[in-house]
C-alpha cells in the first residue's frame, strides 16, 4: 500500500509538483499519464523513497516494486550473475540456489572429512531449496521470462554482457517474479514485442496487488487500468475509467471550465460597466458601486482556471552538407562478448539519403552493429570507413551521452559550437527552456530523450544513427521527430520496434541481423519490426 499526502517535489528551482495527494491499495491499476517532462518518473521515484519530497509524506507498507525506464547496468548481486539467477534473486531462493552452486563447486576442492562436511552442507541447501518450492519457482521464472522474450540461451548469460533492451526485459521479470504488494512500473513495454506485451496486459489485468504505471502504450494503459491520475501543470486530476474514458472526460472537465469561465467573465464585465456608469453619479449609486466592486474581487479570486494547451516540440534537423556518395561502409565486422558471438562478418555499404533500418529479435546486436558504426565501440574484427566529407551523429537509447552534474546547456555547448542564445532558443524548441541551468542526469527518460535529439539537431551531422528514439517520447513529440525525419535530406541507420513509426517513415533498405543480410524494404517487414 501506498498512501502520499500533500506532495511537493522541487527540482532545482523549478517546481514540479504541489499539493498533489494520492494512495495506491490493493486491487488499483492507475495509468499515471502526462506530458514528457511533466514529473511523472520523478514522482514514481519519490514515492519509492529513492528521492526525498521537499514537503509532505510517503507512507509505505508491503513490498513494492519498481520498475525504472532506464536500461542502465543493474547493480548486481554478483558480476558474472546470469539472467535467471538475476529473475530468481527476487525472491529468496535466488540467493539460496548462488549457495547450492557455490557449495557443489568446492567440493571439487575438498577431500576426506571435509568433503563430506562440504556434502552435508550442499544436500542440507539442495532440501531446503526443495522444501521452500525453489524448483516450482525456477519452473515459474522460466516460464514469466519466456513470455517476456527470454529465451533459455538469454537466462544462462551473463547480465553484464546483455544489451540494453535485454537488460530491461530481465528487469521487468525479475520485478513481476518477486511477489509484490504494489507495482510502479514506468514505461513498462519498451523492448517488448506483440506477444509479450499482450501477455504483459493479460498479466496486469489479473495483479491482486496495487499497481500505478507509466506507459505511453495506450493499448496498454485501455485494457490494464481502472483509474487515471493526469500530472499537468504540477497539479494531479483523478479520472475513473480506463484511457479512452480519460481522454473523453478531460475534454469535457475542459469545455465545462471554459463556459463556466466564460459566463464568469461576462459577469465581471457587466459590473465593471455598471461601475464606471454610475460610480460618479449619486451619492447612493456611488455606494451601490463600491459594494459592486467589492464583489468583482471576490469574483475574481473565484474565477475557474482554464488551463491553456502546452507548448508544442518542434524538431527540424538543419540540411547538412552533402557528403560523398557512399558516406558510411562496413567490412567484416564481427563482434562477440566473451562466449556470446553477437554476428560475424556484417557488411553494409550506405548511400547518400538512404534510410536504413535494422531488424532482428532482442540480442541480434543491432544496437552493438550501431555503436560499432558511431565508433562507440571497437570490433573484434572487420573496419568501419567513413566517405567523403561524411560526419556522424549517434543517438544512444541508454543516453550515454548524458551526464550526471553537467547542466543541459554545458551538454549543448559541447557540440554545437554556437551561441548561447541559439542553443537556448533550440532547447525552446525541445521544451527544455526552463531546464537550461538543471543537471541533465535528473531529466526525465522523454526529456533526455530530448536532450539527446536537441545536441543531434546542434552538431549538424550528415549522417544519424538513431537507436530506439521514439522510446519515452509522448505522441506529439513523436509525431514532430518523424516530421523531422521525414525531411532531412542526410543519411539515417534506424533501430526501433515502433513498427507504426517505421512504417510512416517507410526506409529504403533492412538490415536483418544478426546475419547481416540486406534486403529492400517493404511491408512485409514490419511484422519482423514488431519482434524486435
Amino acid at each position: 500500500m501506498l498512501i502520499a499526502r500533500d506532495l511537493r517535489i522541487d527540482v532545482g528551482p523549478r517546481t514540479l509538483l504541489q499539493g498533489a495527494s494520492l494512495s495506491v491499495q490493493a486491487g488499483d491499476r492507475i495509468g499515471l499519464v502526462g506530458r514528457n517532462g511533466a514529473g511523472k518518473t520523478t514522482l514514481m521515484r519519490t514515492l519509492t523513497g529513492t528521492l526525498l519530497p521537499t514537503e509532505g509524506t510517503v507512507l509505505r507498507s508491503g513490498r513494492i516494486g519498481y520498475f525504472s525506464q532506464e536500461a542502465a547496468l543493474p547493480e548486481l548481486e554478483h558480476p558474472d550473475a546470469t539472467a535467471l539467477e538475476r529473475v530468481l534473486m527476487a525472491r529468496e531462493i535466488g540467493a539460496l540456489q548462488r549457495r547450492i552452486e557455490e557449495a557443489r563447486h568446492r567440493l571439487h576442492d575438498l577431500h576426506g572429512e571435509e568433503r563430506d562436511r562440504g556434502i552435508v552442507r550442499f544436500t542440507r541447501l539442495h532440501d531446503e531449496f526443495e522444501a521452500k518450492g525453489g524448483f516450482v519457482a525456477e519452473a515459474e521464472a522460466k516460464r514469466m521470462a519466456a513470455s517476456l522474450g527470454i529465451g533459455n540461451d538469454e537466462l544462462g548469460q551473463p547480465v553484464a554482457t546483455m544489451s540494453g533492451g535485454q537488460r530491461r526485459r530481465v528487469e521487468l521479470a525479475r520485478i513481476l517474479f518477486a511477489e509484490t504488494d504494489v507495482l510502479l512500473l514506468d514505461e513498462p513495454t519498451n523492448h517488448l514485442d506483440l506477444d509479450a506485451k499482450a501477455w504483459l496486459i493479460e498479466w496486469l489485468t489479473t495483479y491482486r496487488g496495487g499497481m500505478l504505471v507509466v506507459s505511453h502504450d495506450l493499448p496498454l494503459l485501455d485494457e490494464a487500468i481502472t483509474s487515471v491520475l493526469a500530472l499537468e501543470h504540477g497539479e494531479i486530476e483523478s479520472y475513473r475509467g480506463n484511457y479512452t474514458h480519460y481522454l473523453a472526460e478531460r475534454e469535457r472537465r475542459r469545455n465545462q471550465r471554459e463556459r463556466e469561465r466564460k459566463h464568469q467573465d461576462e459577469a465581471i464585465a457587466r459590473l465593471e460597466e455598471n461601475i464606471r456608469r454610475f460610480k460618479g453619479t449619486t451619492e447612493k449609486m456611488a455606494k451601490i458601486a463600491r459594494s459592486w466592486e467589492t464583489r468583482v474581487d471576490r469574483m475574481k479570486r473565484e474565477l475557474v482556471e482554464v488551463q491553456k494547451s502546452g507548448k508544442k516540440v518542434k524538431v527540424a534537423f538543419p540540411q547538412p552538407e552533402k557528403s560523398g556518395r557512399v558516406p558510411l561502409s562496413a567490412f567484416g565486422l564481427a563482434k562477440s562478448f566473451g562466449d556470446n558471438l553477437v554476428f560475424v562478418d556484417v557488411e553494409l555499404a550506405v548511400e547518400r539519403g538512404e534510410r536504413i533500418l535494422l531488424i532482428g529479435l532482442n540480442g541480434a546486436g543491432k544496437t552493438t552493429l550501431l555503436r560499432i558504426l558511431a565508433g562507440v565501440e571497437r570490433p573484434d574484427l572487420g573496419e568501419i570507413s567513413l566517405g567523403h566529407n561524411a560526419s556522424v551523429g549517434y543517438y544512444a537509447q541508454e543516453h550515454e551521452q548524458i551526464r550526471g552534474g553537467v547542466s543541459v546547456l554545458d551538454h549543448m555547448r559541447q557540440v554545437g559550437g554556437l551561441a548561447d542564445q541559439t542553443l537556448r532558443s533550440l532547447l525552446g524548441h525541445f521544451l527544455l527552456a526552463d531546464k537550461v541551468e538543471q543537471d541533465a542526469s535528473t531529466l526525465s527518460g522523454g526529456e533526455k530523450t530530448k536532450l539527446a535529439l536537441a545536441m543531434l539537431v546542434a552538431a549538424r551531422p550528415n549522417v544519424l544513427l538513431l537507436d530506439e528514439p521514439t522510446n519515452n517520447l509522448d505522441p506529439q513529440a513523436k509525431e514532430a521527430l518523424l516530421d523531422a525525419l521525414t525531411i532531412y535530406e542526410g543519411t539515417v541507420v534506424l533501430v526501433s520496434h515502433d513498427t507504426d513509426f517505421v512504417a510512416e517513415l517507410m526506409p529504403d533498405r533492412a538490415v536483418l541481423m544478426p546475419e547481416g543480410e540486406m534486403r529492400f524494404f517493404d511491408e512485409e517487414l514490419l511484422d519482423l519490426v514488431s519482434l524486435a
